[in-house]
């Protein structure tokens, strides 16, 4: 299983900026703004579970793979 952390960078005044990282700090995932919270993808900003099936889904993570929430 691999291991992706996600960090809430931004989240004031209408803005929300966060992304997943891989074990080595690598950005793989970007959120800019509130549309996967609009279309119901994710039901709050530390929705990790449908965040992790989310990219599983696109293919960006791999089958297994756990997302924790970093700060």
């Amino acid at each position: 299983m691999k291991a992706f952390e996600y960090y809430i960078n931004l989240d004031e005044r209408g803005e929300f900026f966060a992304d997943v990282r891989d074990s080595n700090g690598e950005t793989v995932f970007e959120i800019h703004g509130f549309d996967l919270f609009q279309y119901g993808i994710l039901l709050d900003k530390y929705d990790v579970d449908n965040l992790t099936d989310y990219l599983v889904d696109l293919g960006i993570l791999p089958v297994g793979s756990s997302i924790t929430l970093a700060n």
